[in-house]
Protein backbone atom coordinates (compact mmCIF):
# COMPACT_ATOMS: atom_id res chain seq x y z
CA UNK A 1 0.00 0.00 0.00
CA UNK A 2 2.80 3.06 1.37
CA UNK A 3 6.19 2.47 1.97
CA UNK A 4 6.48 1.34 5.50
CA UNK A 5 3.84 1.03 8.52
CA UNK A 6 4.20 4.28 10.00
CA UNK A 7 3.67 5.94 6.50
CA UNK A 8 0.15 3.68 6.62
CA UNK A 9 -0.74 4.65 9.80
CA UNK A 10 -0.22 8.34 9.24
CA UNK A 11 -2.40 8.39 5.92
CA UNK A 12 -4.97 6.58 7.90
CA UNK A 13 -5.11 8.87 10.78
CA UNK A 14 -5.05 11.79 8.38
CA UNK A 15 -8.48 10.41 6.91
CA UNK A 16 -10.48 9.40 9.95
CA UNK A 17 -9.53 13.19 11.12
CA UNK A 18 -11.33 14.23 7.69
CA UNK A 19 -14.44 11.69 8.31
CA UNK A 20 -14.42 13.45 12.10
CA UNK A 21 -16.36 16.80 12.52
CA UNK A 22 -15.15 17.83 15.68
CA UNK A 23 -11.49 17.21 14.89
CA UNK A 24 -9.79 20.15 12.84
CA UNK A 25 -6.76 18.83 10.69
CA UNK A 26 -4.69 21.67 12.22
CA UNK A 27 -5.33 19.89 15.43
CA UNK A 28 -2.39 17.14 14.54
CA UNK A 29 -2.17 13.71 16.19
CA UNK A 30 -1.28 13.35 19.70
CA UNK A 31 1.72 11.46 20.22
CA UNK A 32 0.86 7.69 20.39
CA UNK A 33 0.04 6.67 23.76
CA UNK A 34 -1.07 10.42 25.23
CA UNK A 35 -4.79 9.56 24.52
CA UNK A 36 -6.68 6.70 24.65
CA UNK A 37 -9.97 5.62 23.68
CA UNK A 38 -9.98 2.50 25.56
CA UNK A 39 -10.31 1.90 29.18
CA UNK A 40 -7.07 0.11 30.22
CA UNK A 41 -4.53 0.18 32.56
CA UNK A 42 -1.07 1.22 31.75
CA UNK A 43 1.07 -2.63 30.70
CA UNK A 44 4.19 -2.94 29.33
CA UNK A 45 4.00 -4.37 25.28
CA UNK A 46 5.68 -8.01 27.04
CA UNK A 47 1.68 -8.09 29.43
CA UNK A 48 -0.41 -6.89 26.59
CA UNK A 49 1.37 -9.65 23.91
CA UNK A 50 0.97 -12.03 26.65
CA UNK A 51 -2.68 -11.02 27.39
CA UNK A 52 -3.45 -11.49 23.41
CA UNK A 53 -1.39 -14.86 23.61
CA UNK A 54 -3.86 -16.16 26.10
CA UNK A 55 -6.86 -15.07 24.25
CA UNK A 56 -5.51 -16.52 21.16
CA UNK A 57 -4.27 -19.82 22.55
CA UNK A 58 -1.49 -21.73 20.59
CA UNK A 59 -2.53 -21.39 17.31
CA UNK A 60 -1.90 -17.53 16.97
CA UNK A 61 2.15 -18.08 15.75
CA UNK A 62 1.28 -19.28 12.67
CA UNK A 63 -1.37 -17.11 11.50
CA UNK A 64 -0.74 -14.00 9.09
CA UNK A 65 -3.82 -11.50 9.48
CA UNK A 66 -4.54 -9.48 6.14
CA UNK A 67 -2.37 -5.89 6.24
CA UNK A 68 -5.52 -3.75 6.77
CA UNK A 69 -6.54 -5.78 9.98
CA UNK A 70 -2.56 -5.05 10.73
CA UNK A 71 -3.09 -1.47 10.16
CA UNK A 72 -6.38 -1.02 11.69
CA UNK A 73 -4.49 -2.87 15.00
CA UNK A 74 -1.56 -0.61 14.84
CA UNK A 75 -3.98 2.33 15.02
CA UNK A 76 -7.06 1.76 16.87
CA UNK A 77 -5.67 -0.32 19.32
CA UNK A 78 -1.89 -0.05 20.13
CA UNK A 79 -1.19 3.21 18.92
CA UNK A 80 -4.29 4.05 21.61
CA UNK A 81 -2.94 1.97 24.43
CA UNK A 82 -1.81 4.41 27.62
CA UNK A 83 1.63 2.82 27.39
CA UNK A 84 2.46 2.63 23.97
CA UNK A 85 4.49 5.95 24.14
CA UNK A 86 6.86 3.97 26.24
CA UNK A 87 6.96 1.07 23.18
CA UNK A 88 9.85 0.31 21.28
CA UNK A 89 9.07 -0.17 17.38
CA UNK A 90 9.47 -3.86 17.24
CA UNK A 91 7.09 -4.25 20.45
CA UNK A 92 4.69 -2.34 18.54
CA UNK A 93 4.90 -4.36 15.73
CA UNK A 94 4.78 -7.63 17.14
CA UNK A 95 2.06 -6.33 19.46
CA UNK A 96 0.11 -4.92 16.50
CA UNK A 97 0.35 -8.63 14.63
CA UNK A 98 -1.15 -10.95 17.59
CA UNK A 99 -4.25 -7.81 17.65
CA UNK A 100 -4.64 -7.95 14.03
CA UNK A 101 -5.36 -11.84 14.42
CA UNK A 102 -7.43 -11.36 17.43
CA UNK A 103 -9.36 -8.73 14.97
CA UNK A 104 -9.40 -11.56 12.52
CA UNK A 105 -10.99 -14.01 14.24
CA UNK A 106 -12.88 -12.37 16.82
CA UNK A 107 -13.68 -8.52 15.63
CA UNK A 108 -14.30 -5.61 18.19
CA UNK A 109 -15.53 -8.37 20.68
CA UNK A 110 -11.86 -9.94 20.67
CA UNK A 111 -10.50 -5.97 21.29
CA UNK A 112 -13.49 -5.95 24.03
CA UNK A 113 -11.94 -9.04 25.70
CA UNK A 114 -8.56 -8.06 25.29
CA UNK A 115 -9.63 -5.00 27.52
CA UNK A 116 -11.18 -7.02 30.15
CA UNK A 117 -7.88 -9.42 30.59
CA UNK A 118 -5.77 -5.98 30.81
CA UNK A 119 -8.20 -4.94 33.53
CA UNK A 120 -7.98 -8.18 35.29
CA UNK A 121 -11.80 -8.13 34.26
CA UNK A 122 -11.62 -11.57 32.42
Amino acid sequence: MYGNEDEEADEVRALLRAWLPDVRPEDGDPPAGATTGLDVPEATASEVTDAVGRLLGRAASGEAPPPETRLIARVFVVDEHPSAGGWSEEERRSVAGLVAVLLARHGDEGVEALVRALRGDG
